[in-house]
């Protein structure tokens, strides 16, 4: 299996357990599937198959390992 079919597969598993309202088990899979190199992270937030994770702390957690800060801070610059 390529690593475009891993990101697949767990992509479309992270939506399945979500659906499902299994929020650890739809976090895990999106775990694999960044560590598989998926960085579209602009299309994790607005899937509305994952819409039901938006604001539930481990979700939150993994988009923070891989996404990074989100917004222009201007004075993110300057810090340490």
């Amino acid at each position: 299996m390529d690593e475009f079919e891993v990101q697949a597969a767990h992509y479309n598993m992270a939506c399945a357990h979500a659906q499902l309202g299994n929020a650890s088990q739809a976090c895990a899979s999106l775990r694999v599937t960044f560590e598989a190199g998926f960085d579209n992270y602009a299309t994790v937030r607005s899937d509305p198959d994952l819409a039901v994770l938006v604001g539930n702390p481990d979700f939150e957690a993994v988009m923070k390992d891989f996404e990074g800060p989100t917004g222009f801070n201007p004075f993110g610059l300057f810090q340490k």
